[in-house]
């Protein structure tokens, strides 16, 4: 086992990792558990409050399979951790897998003291894993407890770890990289200031402006380890640095390059400037500007500096039902906001909405919202700031738009036929509802149905009939289901309801009752009478710990399994699964 003088600096990277969405877990030489990080039991939650130290590796393996294994799979689980202990020991290549909808990137590196350090990152499914290449150089520091630990190379972004002087004593290959170091081992003994110092002079820009900026961020924030501080990098690159502390003194540093992201803001900035240029020169040209805007369909409204709101077009007092008195008194944007809210205006709109119409109306930056009218009208109001003090503020009547969104929605997330919700709209509202039930301390149950004698219909009188057929049965399901429940058409004759707030199986059956009740009544279709009956598969997630991290298709599955036990039982009825 570690040390534990080599314990904290591992559990320390570990925190830092969490900064990065790298989960760490440690183990000793008899596989036990040493360290691990929050990211860790955010990547696999079945270990949440269960995982300790000194637990064996193979507990930990059998909570993993018993989240990820169904009950046909689970009589191969000892079989499963043998595998899994065997390829923990031997596996030195990076692999990746799939886990509760995360693709994980997993690296795994053998300790000098004996034991492992295993690391996941979520990422995409790539046919090959590329890593940056380990750099030469001199191991760290033995009193870092990092020797050769070349799977801290594999992590793409840079990490450093300082002793209490601030003196370097090891880093990995991405801190190399990014720094434009020949060796890790060039690094050892020396501060990042001086690291930093090279990487600028190493091209002739030690006087550049940017460099000495950079210099007194470094001067301001090396001596502790505060909050998260940036600094420029040659070549127009940026790193962001974070720092965490050890118990020994020993500090970790993790740098992210975020050159990318500095980028945007940059074009940002452009935009913005772009922006204030543009409104300068409508200012100059105010007279053109005033006439062209009363012949607007958009609202625009200018608020000067000292909050007064010096114009206002004919399209704005419209859609805000405002009286051309009221503006020509030349009142404040706080008068006009205290005049609408007395006539109840924004009660339909959000509390965030709300919360900053209460104070100045967000005139200090470059923002949009959608904000509801008591009459249902939607407008979208987007604010420009002004240099100098002030904005141009805009007002659009986007009830039609927003109306056309949520028909999209609708289309992408129903079934054309039934209006049903949809197999991927179901999944999504099933992952939601069992999230919920520890938190709300309600039941739920997935029922899953398939018709019985459908297919007859639909080959003797055709498809046109048995589509609907389809839609009537999907009407009845929506008459039984209360309104807090949701139906699917999951394809075909196929069925699902998911039934919230369910105490029992009983509860469950009584609904799969009238669904069978309500779908075996004739069907008028043309001049035909038809009939069809349904078999209805139950599976029950009770309000109890744990259910929140329930698999949703093996809930699927499951309903699936008890319906075919109904058909079996003689169709036309309902089995719970497991009972």
């Amino acid at each position: 086992m570690l040390e534990p003088l080599a314990i904290n600096p591992i559990q320390s990277l570990g925190d830092a990792l969490d900064g990065l969405d790298v989960a760490l877990c440690a183990f000793d030489a008899g596989d036990r558990a040493l360290a691990w990080n929050s990211t860790f039991l955010r990547f696999f939650p079945e270990h949440e409050g269960h995982v300790h130290v000194g637990e064996p590796y193979a507990a930990n393996l059998r909570r993993f399979y018993t989240h990820r294994l169904d009950a046909h799979e689970m009589r191969h689980i000892d079989r499963y951790i043998a595998a899994g202990i065997e390829r923990h020991r031997q596996q030195f290549r990076p692999y990746q897998f799939e886990h509760r909808g995360l693709h994980l990137h997993a690296s795994s590196q053998p300790l000098a003291e004996g034991g492992r350090v295993r690391v996941w990152r979520a990422g995409q499914m790539d046919a090959a894993l590329h890593f940056l290449p380990v750099a030469g150089g001199d191991a760290s520091s033995p009193a870092t407890g990092l020797a050769g630990h070349e799977l801290f190379d594999r992590i793409p972004d840079g990490l450093m770890v300082c002793a209490k002087d601030h003196t370097i004593q090891w880093v990995n290959a991405s801190f190399v990289q990014m720094y434009g170091l020949g060796r890790s081992g060039s690094a050892i003994g020396l501060t990042f200031d001086a690291i930093y110092h090279r990487a600028w002079a190493a091209r002739g820009l030690d006087d550049d402006d940017l460099y000495r900026a950079g210099a007194v961020i470094l001067k301001e924030n090396m001596r502790f380890a505060g909050a998260p501080f940036e600094v420029p990098l040659p070549r127009g690159r940026w790193s962001r640095v974070i720092a965490k502390d050890a118990a020994d003194g020993t500090v970790f540093y993790a740098h992210v390059d975020i050159t990318e992201l500095k980028r945007q803001q940059y074009l940002l900035a452009q935009a913005e400037r772009s922006a204030r240029e543009s409104e300068a020169r409508l200012r100059e040209k105010s007279i053109v500007l005033e006439a062209t805007l009363e012949h607007m369909d958009q609202g625009i409204a200018k608020i000067g500096p000292d909050g007064v709101v010096e114009l206002c077009n004919r399209r704005a007092l419209e859609l805000l039902d405002l009286s051309p008195e009221l503006l020509a008194a030349r009142p404040t944007l706080a008068q006009v906001l205290a005049h609408l809210r007395e006539r109840g205006e924004f009660v339909p709109s959000p509390p965030e909405v709300q919360a900053m119409l209460l104070q100045d109306g967000g005139l200090d930056r470059l923002h949009m919202y959608d904000r509801v009218r008591p009459d249902g009208t939607v407008l979208e109001v987007q604010t420009i700031p002004i240099t100098g003090g002030g904005a141009l503020r805009t007002i659009t009547d986007v009830t039609a738009r927003r109306a056309a969104e949520q028909r999209i929605r609708h289309v992408a997330d129903h079934d054309a036929l039934t209006s049903l919700l949809n197999r991927a709209a179901f999944l999504q509202a099933l992952r939601a509802a069992v999230a919920d039930v520890r938190r709300q301390s309600r039941g739920m149950a997935v029922l899953y149905m398939d018709l019985d004698g459908f297919k007859p219909v639909n080959d003797r009188f055709g498809h046109a009939v048995g589509d609907q057929v389809l839609a009537e049965v999907a009407s009845r399901l929506r008459q039984v289901a209360r309104e807090e429940d949701r139906v699917a058409r999951l394809g075909g004759d196929e069925f699902a309801l998911l039934q919230r707030g369910v105490a029992d199986d009983q509860g469950a059956l009584r609904l799969a009752e009238r669904l069978v009740e309500a779908v075996s009544q004739p069907i008028a279709v043309d001049s035909h009478r038809l009939q069809v009956g349904i078999s209805i598969g139950i599976v029950m997630v009770p309000p109890a710990e744990g259910a929140e991290a329930t698999d949703t298709l093996l809930l699927l599955r499951q309903a699936d399994a008890a319906m075919y036990e109904a058909k079996a039982a003689g169709r036309n009825r309902a089995r719970v699964f497991g009972g």
